[in-house]
């Protein structure tokens, strides 16, 4: 039997914060203290290996918006050694955790204080390549989060976006974009659009047990004007949606996958349409112009989570504001509802899946910031402060977490933040402009 040696990572967990963005929290709670000891491992992997798949069990449990990792320490480490879980109440945590890799599968136990039970979780097979034992990593993450709180997590979900480049070819067009997808920390990053065209706004379609959960819908220029495709995760050929003429712009699908919303200008303004959808076989009948005004511009829908209700932006009373509107069409046009009266220039709304809030870009005080509008309260909150247009904000299925694209200096990178916690966690990096982030499940 081999023999267990103990990783050397005592050192303090890395800073996972970016300082350049602060955020404000209105719905801040108490996060629980939480203590992980040292990973301890056979010879099965080498010592880098072990010591990421420690880091990224580090990072979901920081960011999971219940807890907040303790700094490791020598003593914490020595009381650990001990098979006697009622002697890790003095790591002084409200959850400790220990884990171990042996014969390549890894297995982990939760130490919960208030109660002095000891809670242990199936054991994992490693394949010792990172880039797929990450995402066991994320799974034992929002494991532990259930198993502690009763809620799912989002470490094992993934962020599709839209990665543009300066174009090396000398064929007229000055940049291409593809959509990207990748894990929720930033990692795994993987090209799954190759139109060597221009493609922006991916919007995975919504989970269902039913359906197959690997399409998106996205806009490319692959035809010359924008128009609205369906997209596959696993490398199938791209589909063309919504047969009208004209600019398609912006796609939004409900909950339910029965309606989509864009924005077109096929009457002349751009205005909003709704096409009713079937999840296996695309749209079924013609679109509907669901909204238009006079010299005014549409833009950025976004569906309520019963589908009954559309959030967009128009500027047809000045400046750039949000309204509501009912997608249940009848004879007489309904009425458009403003919503947001703070600001005058908002842009890009999404709709929470629990459907209590509203988040999206204003700008304020010369910079584009993100704002929530709590629907309960009927208030407009700010989220982020400084420097960059912080825009296209998306939530997480679990309505707790938020990742937005900031563009300063030429750059755009995209960064994640939760509502219970103050600092706002850049995940990509590198050439390139990172925009119109989207969210899905696993």
């Amino acid at each position: 039997m081999k023999r267990l040696i103990y990783l050397l990572l005592l050192m303090v967990l890395p800073l996972f914060a970016e300082e350049e963005i602060r955020v404000h929290l209105p719905t801040a709670q108490a996060l629980e203290p939480l203590y992980i000891a040292t990973l301890q491992a056979d010879t099965s992997f080498d010592f880098a290996y072990c010591r990421d798949l420690d880091a990224i069990l580090a990072y979901d449990l920081q960011h999971n918006g219940h807890t907040h990792v303790l700094p490791r320490s020598h003593d914490k480490e020595e009381r650990l050694k001990t098979s006697d879980p009622n002697a890790w109440r003095e790591t002084g945590a409200s959850y400790t955790i220990k884990t171990k890799i042996q014969s390549g599968k890894l297995t982990s136990s939760v130490f919960t204080a208030k109660t002095g039970t000891l809670k242990s979780f199936s054991e994992i097979p490693l394949s010792g390549h990172l880039a797929s034992d990450r995402r066991q990593i994320h799974r034992l993450a929002d494991t532990i989060q259930k198993a502690l709180f009763g809620t799912e997590g989002v470490a094992s979900s993934r962020i599709l976006y839209s990665y543009q480049v300066k174009n090396p070819r000398p064929d007229g067009k000055e940049w291409l974009s593809e959509i990207w997808e990748c894990d929720w920390d930033g990692a795994n990053a993987r090209q799954v659009t190759h139109d060597a065209s221009y493609s922006v706004t991916p919007v995975l379609m919504p989970h269902s047990s039913r359906f197959n959960n690997d399409h998106f819908l996205y806009v490319s220029y692959l035809a010359g004007q924008p128009k609205i495709y369906l997209g596959s995760l696993s490398g199938k050929p791209t589909k063309r949606l919504v047969d009208l003429r004209g600019n398609q712009l912006l796609p939004a699908i409900s909950p339910k996958r029965d309606k989509l919303a864009f924005i077109c200008d096929a009457g002349g303004r751009t205005d909003l349409f709704l096409q009713p959808f079937h999840p296996t076989t695309g749209e079924v009948g013609k679109p509907i112009q669901l909204f238009s005004y006079p010299r005014s511009t549409q833009a950025s829908p976004t569906f309520s989570p019963d589908g009954s209700q559309i959030a967009f932006v128009s500027d047809k009373d000045g400046g750039m504001r949000i309204y509501l509107i009912p997608t249940t069409l009848t004879e007489k046009r309904a009425n458009a509802r403003l919503l947001t009266k703070q600001n005058r220039e908002n842009s890009c709304p999404n709709w929470s899946p629990d459907g209590t809030k509203l988040a999206y870009s204003a700008k304020t005080n010369g910079i584009r910031q993100i704002w929530i509008y709590d629907f309960a309260t009927d208030e407009e909150s700010q989220l982020t402060a400084g420097p960059g247009n912080k825009e296209n904000p998306c939530w997480a299925p679990d309505s707790k977490h938020i990742v937005f694209n900031s563009t300063d200096k030429g750059e755009s990178e995209l960064y994640v933040v939760n509502l219970n916690q103050s600092e706002a966690v850049k995940i990509s990096r590198g050439p390139g402009k990172k925009h119109y982030p989207t969210w899905g499940a696993r």
